[in-house]
């Protein structure tokens, strides 16, 4: 294989989920020998890091969002479109600065709709062909819709990490309009999708009651975290909480039930989630998505005002999980719940589903762009 077979991953760092969802991509592009270089911002490489110790990285800046402290985001969100607008420019001008940099045979951008070069095949990777709206303001997802279609009509192909319909995982965020003419659904993907996880004999890890699984942008972040640290605090349980902060050194609150740690290798995370009686995490898509392949319930407490999570957790209740708004945190009772790994989340597939839709990502990258 050629010098000049490098593939560039430029995920979003809106948290650590679209980074998260790349590493099974990343990881078919390495053994078919492609130079991967990763660039993002601190976060996602230090997250890519954990899982590929070797691997290229570059820093690619970040397009900050701001949140509120209150539970309504919209105004806060809209307010920065304009910034939102500029950054693309940023972004297309930084791709350049890379391309040059790499020569890179692909780019692959995880909703990032700047990244994206004229002399080089690009696909994106999204899942969200629309903005969902509050009630007040339905009249703008079409809109949304046709804003989204057009950014990613730019690229040579989008992948959606989605089943079809009637079995898909984000509803209205991709099936309610009409898919864009070069989106390919490629089925749901998370690291937790290939099957190289130790034996059950081989593991000695803790055991805990309650896991808890901390992501998302501050500064609610911090308060969702600070809200269950106060209810599990007077409960007699053992919690683990998983931060999601990626520092260096584990965090204490030191309370005697509960022990907090920064970040968790693949493995690890996998067998807490698969093993552990009761899950609480956000509602984010990746956490959707790694949930599905795990075969795990969970209790899913949506960021305050982002519509998207706010939707898929009540989508996702009646089949699969819990939903509890993080405002009702401080009166919830966690351990009402008996969440068990659920051998029907995946019931209504056809066989060989998930195979299949690995076998196309495998092809994809390996030849597609060849």
């Amino acid at each position: 294989m050629s010098i000049s077979n490098t593939i560039l991953v430029c995920p979003l760092n809106w948290g650590l989920g679209h980074i998260s969802r790349d590493v099974p991509i990343i990881r078919r592009f390495k053994e078919k020998n492609f130079r991967v270089v990763v660039a993002g911002a601190l976060p996602v490489i230090d997250f890519i890091r954990y899982e590929f110790p070797t691997i290229e990285t570059d820093f690619f800046p970040d397009f900050k969002v701001f949140y509120s402290k209150g539970n309504s985001q919209t105004l806060k969100l809209l307010s920065q479109l304009p910034r939102a607008l500029f950054s693309l420019y940023r972004e297309k001008k930084f791709t350049a600065k890379l391309v040059k940099k790499f020569n890179p045979v692909l780019i692959v951008s995880d909703n990032r709709y700047g990244v994206r070069h004229p002399n080089i095949k690009s696909i994106i990777i999204t899942h969200q062909l629309m903005l969902k709206m509050p009630s007040n303001l339905k009249f703008l997802e079409k809109s949304s819709n046709r804003l989204i279609k057009y950014l990613v009509s730019k690229f040579d192909l989008c992948w959606i990490p989605d089943n079809p319909l009637p079995f898909t995982l984000s509803g209205d965020l991709v099936h309610k309009f009409p898919l864009p003419r070069n989106a390919k659904l490629i089925g749901p993907i998370s690291r937790f999708m290939d099957n190289f996880y130790k034996a059950e004999s081989d593991i000695k890890l803790k055991k805990y009651d309650l896991l808890v699984i901390i992501s998302g942008p501050e500064p609610q972040r911090t308060l969702f975290q600070q809200k269950l640290i106060a209810n599990f605090s007077e409960i007699p349980i053992k919690c683990l909480i998983v931060s999601g902060t990626l520092k260096k050194k584990s965090e204490s609150e030191n309370l005697e039930n509960i022990e907090i740690l920064p970040h968790l290798d693949t493995f690890s995370l996998a067998h807490y989630i698969k093993n552990t009686p009761i899950v609480v995490s956000r509602a984010g898509y990746t956490t959707i998505m790694d949930l599905w392949f795990l075969k795990k319930n969970a209790i899913l407490v949506p960021t305050p005002g982002q519509t998207e999570q706010e939707y898929i957790a009540e989508k996702t209740v009646v089949k699969n999980h819990f939903f509890v708004k993080q405002s009702k945190i401080a009166t919830f009772n966690f351990m009402q719940f008996s969440i068990n790994e659920n051998d029907n989340l995946q019931q209504n597939f056809v066989d060989n589903f998930l195979d299949k839709n690995i076998t196309e990502i495998l092809n994809l990258c390996t030849e597609h762009f060849t």
